[in-house]
């Protein structure tokens, strides 16, 4: 959780717009690891970077711009995602303060597909 500042902004997108949340210290251990939960399920082993993108637009600010790949072990694809992440120097750490991200789509119809 050290590379997480809080209240964190977590913003989901996808076709019909966007959703805006703010996790506290308190519960987002819980959200990671329903995701993780969920990747595990979907046998997920491996997220490989498509594409990654660093800016600076500003001292002690960068963005963070990924192209995700969620793989399966023997390297099938489960599904992709992008996901933009805004970090800031906190005591001297870069840490996430906003995620922005397309995920949630992708998630659910990959569940949908596993069901029974």
């Amino acid at each position: 959780m050290d590379c997480f500042s809080f209240p964190l902004q977590v913003i989901s997108a996808d076709r019909a717009g966007a959703s805006v949340s703010v996790a506290a210290a308190e519960n987002w251990p819980d959200v990671l690891q329903r995701l993780l939960d969920a990747y595990q399920r979907l046998g997920v082993v491996d997220a490989a970077p498509l594409d990654l993108t660093i800016d600076e637009p500003m001292t002690s600010v960068a963005l963070v711009r990924a192209h995700w790949a969620l793989q399966r072990e023997d390297g099938d694809s489960v599904y992709d995602f992008s996901a933009v992440y805004t970090l800031i120097r906190v005591d001297g750490q870069l840490r996430i303060v906003a995620i922005a991200h397309d995920e949630l789509p992708a998630l659910q119809a990959a569940i949908r597909v596993t069901s029974p």
